[in-house]
């Protein structure tokens, strides 16, 4: 009927010795009139004469073009696949693990020649790890390879997870024999068990364990000061594998709550274990009970309690939990080295069955062999660490014999002739499965994993495109006031930068300001510039649909109809403004769009966040309670620039600047709860922050301090938290005077002022007051002191807002229509106190956490960032674009496997960012 090649697995992977089917499976083939063709593969461990005994013909290579199926294990040897376009060769099948379909960028070369390999021969390329079985009741996702919390909704059919677990298990307690020995100086009965890889089948490897689980019963554990304490992470195939070699040791098993209790006055005669579930040890960043569907649905809303709560009392380890990106590690670096450096570390022995590399256990870079399967450190006490990937390998037969089981009613299913109607409820589940999981097709990546194009391009460093090149869409535009043009400008120049560095991306700049978006464009050929009036909802819906990603600099008050069209169109926003109430409420629609909506990526917002997730994260490791958490943040002229009026030059939109000394702020000080009204936010300022020696700072209260309690993880009840704005000293009194004088009203005047030294006295008037110029201002500020009036009044003449000014020359034209007195003192500050040539800025960062202990010991955990601007960019225009370019770069790379509204301090953001910053320039 149909042919099906068996092949051999690459021979530089000495330790693959499995099959994808047995001699029995073939039997059942040939049976039923196919021919099996087996290649010969010395090392396999059933021996190639089975298979000719039950029917097969051995050859000595094998050719795909002969065959409707081929199978294997493991990834093919490349050279291998088909690249011809002869007449022999027919369409066929062939299965394997690829390990393509996640994005791993170790194969993207594999992946490469699978698309030219189907498109040659038209092979369809289908992974074992994507034939599932939807749970009843779920759904897939629209895009299962970017998991957005664990569990997957769907379940693998056929695999080796159980005999991994298993494998991992009996190897990391054979490995438990010399580390008891060099870390204790106990010969214990684990010192005789034979490994897997020795035993090779599971029942010789049954009778070692209750072997050895009899002699630890008998006693024979003289010298440990304590019992031996195993923890167990995941609860699937893996999870279960490992649990039945426990079983079969014999085991006591505890719930977590008990293993304080165990680990201090168990039975040294009693080997206890622990099948720990999630709520055992991850907990709401809130404070809140753990709930299985909230942390299905938000899973960077969770950390790991593990290294308090459960390391401490565990002497094994063995992870075979699910992780994705998103998803709380179960355990950090730092955090392991904190539980290291303790005299008491219990916990040493670490058996990671996972294999996600710097997954859910950050640590774990890379995998370790069947030959040489632990990491020993230095120092003798220290944890030790086995990450073997292939374990099942170590029951070359057994693993063989479960795999084809599984496999075979897909095989089956595949060689039948596809004239014949497969009817019924197994054939129709067995087609859909086989849908699914197909990687490549008719030269093509299937629907599903048509995300990949992306990363394959990118690797190829712009070589042959797959389908299109990644194309972002990045929109500056000038807002209602044409003063905050230049600023834009100024910070989209390091984001096209950064985004321009990457030569196989097509970027094109949208702007109501052509000239200014030509200029950025002009020094990088994939760069191109557009006239875009945000306002026409049709073009921007347009240039919105053709992108894969759009940074918007637009004003924050249009980010919210932009948003709506990247949902509309399935395409990821990226922004540095705040998350507005408008912006959240699309949080569910973005999530069934399957669009990434990441606000916040600037300096303040954004770096703060990112870098304070660090600091929290450093604090957190030594395990002391977090009881402050202190922020301020300035982009400020540098200091020989501070003699000027206000202290002050802008490098940003001064608007944004003056609104935000509108606003009210919220803190919490020593357990008391502070609101100050926008009215007196100026007024309760604090006038010295001595964050640098050489610096003089004031500080401002930023916003709503407490709503990133649970942003960052911190406790409800933290006794300490302010987030506040720095400034030279002097700012905030003479700003307050401003907006005493009626200079930050939004509300518009009735008619246009004729010169800039009318605004004072309009503003004055509006109050009641019929003097002019100084006297105008004194008398509004009647209840000023002298001194400040003084101040107020020489900031206001150095900036031509006075007549008789001394800054008269060159100022800036005055609009037409009439504006709001904060509008008209915008465009005047944008140009009095712009940055001239050899000026420059900077931007100054500062994080405070405070940890105490249980004696009562403080201890102070500081993060400082100080950006100086230079011929390039401003430091401002630096800190803002570039981590909105990264944030982009990040969803190009298939980094974030959120969706909805994405926040910088998810770890699966702030982590990378903190990385990739100083080679972005930070």
């Amino acid at each position: 009927l149909a042919t099906l090649g068996l092949r051999a697995e690459d021979p530089a992977r000495k330790w693959e010795r499995r099959a994808a089917l047995s001699p029995e499976a073939v039997n059942t083939l040939v049976a039923e009139g196919h021919e099996v063709l087996v290649e010969r593969c010395a090392k396999r461990a059933i021996p190639a004469s089975d298979y000719e005994e039950v029917g097969a013909t051995l050859v000595d290579k094998l050719e795909a073009s002969r065959c409707d199926v081929v199978v294997g294990v493991k990834e093919p040897v490349q050279s291998s696949l088909s690249s011809s376009t002869s007449s022999t060769d027919k369409p066929h099948a062939h299965l394997a693990f690829f390990h393509c379909h996640k994005g791993q960028s170790y194969n993207f070369s594999l992946l490469r020649t699978l698309l030219d390999s189907s498109k040659a021969a038209g092979t369809s390329f289908i992974d074992y790890e994507l034939l599932t079985s939807p749970s009843k009741g779920s759904t897939v996702r629209s895009d299962p390879t970017i998991p957005t919390a664990p569990p997957p909704a769907a379940k693998r059919t056929i695999g080796f997870g159980s005999l991994a677990g298993y494998s991992g298990m009996a190897d990391g307690l054979a490995q438990l024999g010399t580390k008891l020995l060099a870390a204790k100086g106990v010969p214990s009965p684990f010192l005789s068990l034979v490994r897997p890889l020795q035993a090779g089948r599971v029942e010789k490897i049954k009778l070692e364990l209750e072997r050895v689980g009899r002699e630890v019963g008998e006693g024979k554990m003289a010298g440990m000061d304590g019992p031996l304490v195993i923890t167990l992470s995941g609860r699937g195939k893996v999870g279960d594998g490992a649990r039945k070699a426990l079983d079969e040791l014999g085991v006591r098993w505890v719930k977590a709550d008990e293993l304080a209790s165990v680990a201090k006055s168990g039975d040294v005669k009693t080997i206890y274990a622990c099948h720990l579930e999630l709520a055992d040890y991850l907990v709401s960043r809130d404070g809140k009970p753990f709930e299985r569907e909230q942390y299905r649905k938000h899973p960077d809303q969770f950390e790991s309690v593990f290294h308090t709560k459960i390391a401490p009392y565990s002497s094994v380890l063995l992870n075979g939990g699910f992780w994705a990106p998103g998803c709380p590690r179960l355990l950090t670096t730092a955090q392991l080295a904190e539980l290291q450096s303790r005299s008491d570390n219990r916990l040493i022995s670490i058996v990671d069955v996972s294999c996600d590399w710097e997954g859910g256990l950050e640590f774990v870079k890379a995998a370790t062999t069947l030959d040489d399967p632990v990491v020993h450190p230095a120092h003798p006490t220290s944890t030790q660490l086995s990450s073997v990937e292939i374990l099942p390998s170590a029951f070359p037969i057994d693993a063989t014999e479960h795999f084809s089981r599984g496999l075979l009613p897909y095989v089956r299913y595949l060689l039948e002739d596809p004239a014949l109607e497969k009817e019924g409820e197994d054939g129709k589940e067995i087609r859909d499965a086989l849908r699914r999981a197909t990687l490549v097709e008719d030269g093509k990546l299937t629907e599903r994993h048509e995300w990949l194009y992306r990363l394959v391009e990118e690797a190829e460093g712009g070589g042959a495109r797959c389908r299109v090149r990644p194309f972002f869409l990045f929109l500056f535009d000038s807002g209602p006031q044409k003063a905050d043009l230049e600023a834009y400008r100024l910070v989209a120049g390091p984001a096209v930068r950064t985004l321009a560095e990457r030569d196989i991306l097509d970027v094109v700049v949208a702007s109501n300001d052509l000239p200014a978006a030509q200029a950025l464009a002009a020094d990088y050929a994939n760069v191109d510039s557009v006239h875009l009036d945000a306002s026409d909802k049709a073009a921007l819906s347009n240039l919105v649909a053709s992108a894969d990603v759009v940074l918007s600099l637009l004003p924050a008050s249009l980010h919210v109809d932009v948003a709506k069209l990247c949902i509309e169109h399935g395409t990821s926003l990226v922004t540095a403004s705040y998350t507005s109430p408008q912006m959240a409420q699309l949080n569910d629609e973005a999530k069934k769009a399957n669009v990434v909506l990441l606000n916040e990526l600037g300096l303040d917002p954004g770096i703060d966040h990112v870098t304070a997730m660090r600091l929290i994260e450093e604090a957190r490791s030594t395990g002391n309670k977090i009881s402050s958490f202190v922020s301020f943040c300035g982009g400020l002229p540098s200091p020989e620039l501070s003699n000027g009026p206000l202290g002050y030059k802008f490098s940003w939109s001064p608007r944004g600047v003056l609104t935000a000394a509108l606003n009210s702020a919220t803190f919490r000080l020593g357990g008391r709860d502070v609101a100050i009204p926008s009215d007196k936010l100026l007024s309760q300022n604090f006038p010295h922050v001595p964050l640098l020696r050489g610096f003089a700072f004031e500080g401002v209260a930023n916003r709503d301090s407490l709503a990133y309690l649970p942003e960052y993880g911190l406790p409800s009840d933290l006794p300490t938290i302010l987030r506040g704005t720095l400034r030279y000293p002097g700012f905030a009194l003479v700003v307050r005077c401003f907006r005493t004088l009626g200079l930050l009203s939004l509300e518009p005047f009735e008619a246009p002022i004729g010169r800039w030294d009318e605004l004072v006295d309009a503003c004055a008037r509006r109050l009641g007051v019929e003097h002019t110029g100084e006297r105008a201002v004194e008398a509004v500020l009647v209840d000023e002191s002298d001194e400040l009036v003084a101040e107020t009044v020489q900031a206001l003449s150095e900036l031509a807002l006075l007549p008789a000014s001394r800054a008269v020359a060159n100022l800036p034209p005055l609009p037409s229509s009439p504006l709001a007195p904060l509008d008209y003192l915008s465009i005047l500050l944008a140009h009095q106190l712009r940055y001239h040539p050899g000026e420059r800025d900077a931007v100054v960062l500062h994080h405070e956490v405070t940890t105490r202990s249980d004696e009562g010991k403080d201890e102070l955990f500081t993060s400082t960032l100080v950006q100086y601007g230079d011929d390039k960019a401003s430091a401002m225009a630096t800190t803002v674009g570039v981590p909105i370019a990264l944030g982009a770069l990040l969803f190009l790379d298939g980094k974030i496997a959120q969706r909805g509204l994405v926040s910088p301090s998810s770890e699966e953001v702030w982590r990378p960012l903190l990385a990739s910053f100083e080679k972005g320039g930070l």
